[in-house]
């Protein structure tokens, strides 16, 4: 069924059912009837700051007024004890562990609603997997701990990750014809996410980032310099975006920029403030910035209650305010909650997925729990429609009765779950906000809505699909007519492989340069003319399950034997030539010239005739990219030491062609640097401003082997080494998801759709 048909026999078929239930209880009676009534109580654990369920009080008392009055007429009902514990001050490694323990007698809990920062949410989560016990999270947003978590069926989203909100924010920015973007974020869970994300979405949407245009931030930071930069270096108006942790400090920052401008103002009365805008987060909203004497100047982005069923407008009729960021989430947790019990009270012997998927675990508990009955209700989308208000609730609850399923919709909107959990949602409407110096009743600054954006669209909101067409992504397009380089005939090939990773958790990073080193072998390379740098400790570490043995791509027994690398221990026969932390970065500079010593006896000899790849994989910085080093690295290896280096090698003629091959986050940055110098192609899985990503986490090693970028690029040379550079640079694209690869210095190098990779990889 359609979302639009489901709109239309939404009203009608509720009340039908809704009347048709009251007239069978004037018929049996009501109050006076024999009828055996059975009471179920659940002890649900609310974990949220103090302030923060003061704020959504509201709500609590909302959801359980109506969850009681659609149960009125049911002979099986369940009643929520809501029990408070506050996130600021409590233990929590204490709590976590006390509710998720199962306790004889009345004091068990059965759900916990929280906590409300996604730093906390693992704490909770990983006490939970025991026994299953649901963890609903209204607002906990992280993409990485969304991603962690993504079969686990007791960890349950309630809200899109931050990549959808950095899409959202960045969609009103191109509403609102910015031309420039930067991003201002908190270094933690919550940052992060709009870190690892927020220049991927911007060159989708062909947006501009300012230099130096991350920034991170702490309390107490002082922002002059950095609005400056933005200001300046901006073509027409520029967004900062704030991803922040803590409400208090959207005031802090806001009050910078205020007196920024104020500042820019006095010393050029022609100075236009209006270039210069803000776009908070959904963190944004609450008393804690709506209280303070200065609004907050600029443009929020907030999840919301669906329009089109009338949760933020009953809210707003009711209370007297917009409902805060989370408020419509918690209602649709309490309700999503009593309904899996009223599901289990129904049918408790037997839980069903979807249409005919009976759950049952292969560990222990192996019975179904409460969130599976939870998961039962949501997998089902053909049944009558129901919506959060009482009546609509009271059709949920007499269908579930009956052990019918209906499709369930409440006040965030259509309950989409993805499979196979369906405790992750797949909708969230944001509102974008602004804030006024207007006040209402209770001295709070107002907050007035310009516009509802969603990833897909509704009546009452624009999509972001239509801002921004996702099928149609930034691509590099070849179409120059490059002329040809007379070069000499090519003598010999030459190569270094780097992996500056040393940690189990990195693991994709070494196993990747094994497996370059493997293809690079298979393709004519003897181990005279390979530098390989890796730490080479992962073999025989504790956590490595097959000792001695590295993969990076693994396959099951239907995977095509001519993808070389599938299965393939990648350290097997591998000469390794320096352990990783046994160098210092001046060091690659000695290797690639072919100054060779007593500590490096191993360097490459190239030649005017030579063509050199370089293949590095690691970890990257926004500022200088690749990192010498983890990921908690204190500097990068230097964007200015690599064109340092690379110029060298042309000047001196080591080179007749050369390739850099570098799977890192914001690998762009060495590309950028390289512009210009003849005869030098940079391929990198990000550009200069967004990380990459890895992916296909293995469930045996619990790591991940590889990623997207790395995987297609093995894959691809292994079958064939004659790959025009176009390509393979369109075969990464389309298979590499979450940053962009680029060719860099294209232009100096040839023809990209004539130039194969056999230059470097000959046979």
């Amino acid at each position: 069924m359609s979302k639009k048909t489901k709109k239309t026999i939404f009203a009608t078929t509720s009340l039908l059912i809704v009347l048709a239930l009251m007239a069978c209880n004037d018929h049996e009676g009501d109050d006076n009837s024999n009828r055996k009534v059975i009471t179920r109580t659940l002890n649900v654990d609310v974990v949220l700051p103090a302030a923060i369920q003061a704020e959504w009080q509201n709500t609590f008392d909302w959801a359980q007024a109506n969850i009681a009055k659609a149960q009125s007429m049911e002979s099986r009902k369940v009643k929520l004890n809501l029990r408070f514990h506050d996130e600021d001050t409590e233990d929590l490694q204490a709590l976590a562990l006390r509710l998720t323990t199962p306790e004889a007698g009345d004091d068990t809990c059965h759900a916990i609603i929280g906590p409300y920062h996604s730093a906390n949410a693992p704490i909770f989560l990983n006490q939970a997997g025991n026994t299953r016990l649901p963890v609903v999270m209204p607002t906990c947003t992280s993409a990485e701990l969304q991603r962690t978590h993504d079969r686990s069926t007791y960890a349950w989203f309630l809200t899109e990750s931050d990549v959808t909100q950095c899409n959202i924010m960045l969609s009103a920015a191109h509403i609102m014809r910015a031309s420039d973007v930067a991003l201002l974020y908190t270094n933690d869970i919550y940052g992060t996410s709009f870190y690892d994300w927020f220049g991927y979405m911007a060159t989708e949407q062909s947006l501009t980032i300012v230099p130096d245009g991350l920034q991170p931030y702490k309390h107490g930071d002082q922002l002059e310099q950095f609005f400056s930069n933005v200001d300046e270096q901006k073509d027409s108006m520029a967004f900062i975006c704030l991803a922040l942790s803590d409400p208090k400090e959207y005031n802090a920052v806001n009050q910078q920029l205020l007196d920024y401008k104020q500042k820019k103002k006095k010393e050029n009365p022609s100075y236009d403030s209006n270039t210069l805008m803000l776009i908070f987060a959904d963190v944004a909203l609450t008393e804690t910035t709506r209280k303070e004497e200065e609004p907050l100047h600029g443009i929020g982005i907030c999840p919301v209650g669906y329009m089109n069923f009338g949760f933020p407008q009953s809210y707003k009729e009711r209370f007297g305010r917009t409902p805060y960021n989370g408020e419509a989430q918690l209602y649709d947790a309490l309700t999503i909650i009593a309904l899996g019990e009223a599901a289990r009270l129904a049918s408790p012997d037997k839980c069903i997925l979807g249409k005919d998927t009976e759950v049952h675990y292969d560990k222990p508990p192996y019975d179904p729990s409460l969130t599976d009955w939870m998961r039962s209700n949501l997998s089902k989308m053909d049944g009558i429609t129901t919506s959060w208000t009482d009546d609509g609730l009271a059709v949920a609850f007499h269908e579930v009765g009956l052990g019918n399923a209906p499709d369930i919709t409440g006040a965030t909107g259509f309950l989409y779950f993805a499979s196979p959990t369906y405790t992750k949602v797949l909708q969230t409407l944001y509102m974008a906000w602004t804030m006024t110096a207007d006040e209402d009743k209770d001295g709070l600054h107002d907050i007035c809505p310009v516009i509802y954006l969603s990833t897909y669209g509704t009546s009452s909101s624009a999509s972001t699909q239509t801002i921004w067409d996702w099928d149609k992504q930034f691509t590099q397009i070849f179409d120059e007519v490059l002329e040809e380089h007379p070069l000499p005939d090519v003598t010999d090939h030459w190569a270094v492989v780097v992996s500056p990773s040393t940690t189990w958790s990195n693991y994709r990073h070494q196993a990747d340069a094994f497996a370059m080193y493997q293809l690079l072998k298979l393709h004519g390379y003897d181990d005279d003319h390979i530098v390989l740098i890796v730490e080479d400790n992962l073999a025989n570490m504790s956590e490595n399950l097959f000792p001695g043995k590295i993969y990076a791509l693994r396959g099951n027994d239907s995977t095509p034997s001519y993808l070389y690398l599938y299965n393939r221990n990648v350290r097997e026969g591998a000469k390794v030539d320096y352990h990783f932390t046994d160098l210092k970065p001046e060091d690659i500079e000695d290797i690639m010239m072919g100054q060779s010593s007593e500590r490096l006896p191993q360097v490459i000899h190239p030649t005017a005739t030579s063509n050199v790849f370089f293949f590095w994989s690691g970890h990257g910085g926004a500022i200088d990219g690749p990192l010498w080093g983890n990921e908690n690295a204190r500097y990068g290896f230097g964007k200015f030491r690599i064109k340092q280096l690379v110029e060298r090698m042309h000047h001196e003629e080591k080179f007749r062609r050369m390739m850099l091959t570098l799977e890192t986050c914001f690998s762009g940055k060495w590309g950028e640097m390289l512009e210009g110098i003849p005869n030098v192609i940079a391929l990198t899985a990000a550009n200069a401003y967004e990380p990459s990503h890895a992916d296909g986490l293995d469930p045996d090693l619990n790591v991940y082997l590889s990623n997207a970028f790395s995987r297609t690029f093995f894959n691809d040379i292994s079958v064939y080494n004659k790959y025009s550079l176009n390509d393979l640079f369109l075969d990464l694209t389309k298979s590499t998801v979450g940053s962009h690869v680029t060719l860099y210095n294209y232009r100096n190098y040839g023809d990209v759709k004539k130039n194969t990779m056999e230059d470097f990889f000959p046979k």
